[in-house]
């Protein structure tokens, strides 16, 4: 079998052939003509898997197994086109170097009956999506992936919902919320049972786990969405917690076999989370049905999302459909694939690592960064969050304006009164200096004494996760 480099990564499901690069030399392949009919045929691993991008037909056979959205989605496309399945995975058609350097490798041939109107009639699966704030910095509509403007991150501790960042894989579920029942094992129930049920409210943040993975592509190119420093929001959730779901089926404190709790969502998305944290009083996991006093938005998870205070955001599934309890991780490239785990920066291949013996992201790590410097008469005012996962509160941010040389703690402000190991919200900060000029840094420590690292180039890594280096900015002010 011909062996893949991997690049570049996705964290998509569906036909995401991420960025491999093809090792075996095609350029001496024999450029064929072949029908529909004869592409149709090499649909199994016995004749081969074919398929066909517009008029062009590519052998992915020794790909499917290395393709990080799985090897059953890739396997849908056997025998036929690209085209219906990438009109729902756009990731693909908004990186035009996944054809160039992934699917042109692989060629074989080209059709002979290629017909440009055969999937003409497909209809865009994004057409029902909800409107949004055009404020909101989009890095893609389809999937939607944006940011809370920088601009309105310091207005409101708790992000107003229409800012709130974006982080979407699919098309948004249209649900209708007659016939939504969520599972729970062999158990269902409605909205309305849950609503009767006792609730909790929670402050959480939530970060991507990619977030400003756009500062490691200055040091290597890396795969996923580019975050700056805006996928990351705070909100008021309302639900029911876990942990009464859980006891309310029969699960007790003293269940030994179970390890994990499944999370599953209407477009697909899996991930668990360890039973420890399912069942803590004091975790505070929540089936919320209720963000900042209002039913959850479409794009948040309308009318169930998992709410995971402390963990990294994909694992606060949205549109939750099914809770599963196990003795082993979810199965899915969000758990157990490259897409959440975090490699270290000397890893720039995949083959070289067993990715099912490295952890999944969980609990993020300390994170701040600066993101208001107003003048204020003969002074700056600087302005950031700070915020760590697993509840550790922030106990210091240090700032230095002239680039590491001298340091001094900023204002710790709205957050800052939280309990310090349960601290699941961010932590709001001020420092005002004469500097005016220079480059500006901020690092913040947790209650863990957990320190935010120097180095970005020791941050980087192939997914381009965990970013969180000194936060850094040059400015001058004249």
């Amino acid at each position: 079998m011909s062996r893949f480099k991997y690049i570049l990564g996705t964290s998509s499901i569906g036909l995401s052939i991420g960025l491999f690069y093809w090792n075996k030399n095609n350029n001496n392949k024999k450029v064929n003509k072949f029908t529909y009919d004869d592409v149709s045929k090499h649909d199994n691993s016995t004749n081969g898997i074919w398929v066909t991008y517009k008029d062009n037909v590519y052998d992915i056979t020794n790909f499917i197994e290395n393709h990080p959205g799985g090897k059953d989605k890739i396997l849908l496309s056997a025998g036929k086109g690209l085209e219906p399945y990438w009109n729902i995975y756009k990731q693909h058609t908004n990186n035009s170097s996944i054809i160039k350097d992934i699917l042109t490798p692989m060629k074989i041939g080209t059709l002979s009956n290629y017909d440009p109107e055969k999937y003409k009639g497909i209809t865009d699966p994004y057409i029902n999506d909800p409107d949004r704030d055009t404020e909101l910095n989009f890095h893609s509509r389809s999937p939607c992936n944006a940011e809370t403007p920088k601009n309105q991150i310091m207005n409101n501790w708790i992000t107003p919902n229409e800012l709130w960042y974006i982080r979407n894989h699919h098309p948004v579920p249209d649900i209708d919320i007659k016939k939504f029942k969520l599972t729970i094992n062999n158990n269902s129930l409605s909205l309305e049972d849950l609503k009767k049920m006792k609730c909790k409210k929670v402050i959480s943040t939530i970060q991507c786990g990619g977030n400003r993975r756009g500062e490691l592509n200055n040091i290597g190119k890396t795969s996923g969405t580019s975050w700056d420093y805006g996928a990351i929001s705070t909100a008021e959730w309302r639900g029911v917690p876990l942990r009464d779901l859980l006891i309310n089926f029969g699960i007790t404190d003293n269940d030994n076999i179970i390890n994990h709790v499944h999370f599953e969502g209407y477009e697909g998305v899996k991930s668990s989370i360890p039973i420890e944290k399912a069942m803590n009083n004091y975790g505070d996991v929540l089936v919320a049905y209720e963000m900042n006093g209002e039913d959850l938005p479409r794009d948040h998870g309308f009318p169930l999302r998992v709410i995971i205070p402390g963990y990294v955001g994909i694992r606060n599934i949205k549109w939750l459909k099914k809770i599963t309890t196990s003795d082993k991780e979810v199965d899915g490239i969000w758990q157990r694939g490259i897409s959440y785990k975090g490699l270290p920066h000397y890893i720039k291949d995949a083959n070289d690592i067993s990715i099912d013996k490295i952890a999944p992201i969980q609990e993020l790590p300390v994170q701040s960064c600066i993101v208001d410097i107003l003048p204020d008469k003969e002074k700056l005012k600087i302005k950031g969050f700070a915020w760590s996962g697993g509840g550790r509160g922030i106990i210091r941010v240090d700032i230095s304006c002239d680039g590491g040389k001298t340091w001094n703690m900023a204002e710790l402000k709205k957050g800052s009164e939280q309990k310090l190991n349960k601290a699941w919200a961010w932590t709001f900060w001020e420092f005002n200096t004469t500097n005016k000029k220079g480059e500006i840094i901020c690092k913040a420590t947790d209650s863990s004494y957990n320190t935010q690292p120097e180095n970005s180039e020791f941050s980087w890594n192939i997914r381009g996760l965990n970013n969180n280096s000194w936060h850094r900015i040059k400015w001058n002010i004249k």
